[in-house]
């Protein structure tokens, strides 16, 4: 009887997460579709203007090639990164991995859903290992975002003339360059200052499990601080990616506004995908189209919501190759070194074996 009433209150309580959650979920959905519905009743979106996809269908192969190259470039980070901390990620597992949570982020809030599908996959049986894991996992999450935010300031030196003209514009790029400032100093000190280290350890001695976690993390950095050339490498190729998502951008703009385009995007389209993956609505959907646009007309061009859709477009044709590897699943994707080699050599003895 006991048994019982313990199961039912639990079950009740699992319900009863689980409806918040999908409530919250259609809330943000809700969100969205009401942003995209008052942008397009006030003449902010022109919907028609994606029928302009089918006709230039090379520009789609062109784009959905470079979100490939996108994720390649990524799944490269990755695989580096996580040799860094002496664990191996192989470049195909990498690629399956990045698909996933390109898969994620498309459909879920922001760029976290994908994040968090990845780090559910790379954690799989590596029990002992899930903190340097995720640390990895954040570390190269980070480096992706802090290139997205350096992008327009290194864009900034080929358009002076419009930032002297615009002082709505120098204030943002003011803002990304503080932010940008905070993201170094704040990984430099977990990644290279032992000092740094010892003081988080001892604060929290009162807590020796929060104390264990948060060695056991600040440790895997420390890993990747000893690795400079890996980490610069990984920046370099984060700034590729991000680059690639960049011409994308401006292949959706000319697809659906030809007449607008303009390489100013540059400046603002970074801006606008940093803002697009934070977790408001599954996918930015609503906020993305509405910062685009509001980003875009400060330099003059027309059409930022529209090419932000055609972005959202591509996304999900390249997510279905995502959905693909989700259906067929992924075995253990992490392994320690010599857990690998291990694991190698066994295959090797069964092969041989057979034969």
């Amino acid at each position: 009887m006991f048994t019982t009433d313990v199961t039912a209150k639990v079950a009740t309580s699992w319900d009863s997460v689980t409806l918040r959650k999908i409530a919250f979920l259609l809330l943000r959905v809700a969100v969205g579709v009401t942003i995209l519905v008052y942008l397009a009743k006030s003449g902010q979106i022109n919907f028609s203007s994606l029928t302009r996809l089918f006709r230039v269908w090379p520009i789609t192969l062109a784009a959905v090639g470079f979100l490939l190259l996108d994720i390649l470039v990524m799944s490269i980070r990755a695989s580096l990164l996580f040799r860094s901390a002496r664990l191996s990620l192989s470049l195909g597992n990498s690629f399956q991995l990045n698909l996933i949570g390109f898969l994620f982020s498309t459909f879920l809030p922001g760029a976290a859903g994908g994040d968090i599908a990845r780090l559910v996959y790379a954690t799989r049986q590596n029990d002992g290992r899930r903190a340097e894991v995720a640390t990895v996992l954040i570390l190269d999450r980070f480096v992706g975002l802090f290139s997205l935010v350096l992008l327009p300031i290194l864009f900034a030196p080929f358009f002076l003339d419009l930032l002297r003209s615009l002082s709505v514009l120098r204030r943002v790029l003011y803002m990304d360059a503080l932010l940008a400032g905070l993201m170094v100093v704040s990984v430099a000190l977990a990644t290279f200052s032992a000092s740094t280290r010892s003081w988080v350890a001892r604060s929290l001695g009162t807590w020796p499990t929060i104390k264990d976690l948060a060695v056991r993390v600040l440790h895997a950095m420390a890993l990747q601080g000893k690795a400079q050339s890996t980490l610069f490498f990984a920046f370099f190729l984060s700034l590729l990616a991000n680059l690639a998502l960049i011409v994308v951008t401006a292949l959706g703009l000319y697809a659906v506004n030809p007449l607008s385009f303009s390489t100013r995007l540059a400046l603002v389209a970074p801006i606008g995908h940093l803002i697009n993956s934070l977790p408001l609505t599954p996918g930015g959907i609503g906020v993305g189209e509405t910062a685009f646009n509001t980003l875009f007309k400060l330099t003059g061009i027309s059409g930022g919501a529209e090419a932000l859709l055609c972005v959202r477009l591509w996304n999900t044709s390249v997510g279905l190759l995502g959905l693909f590897v989700y259906l067929f699943g992924m075995r253990r994707i992490v392994y320690p070194y010599v857990e690998e080699s291990l694991e190698a050599n066994a295959e090797y003895v069964r092969t041989d074996s057979t034969n």
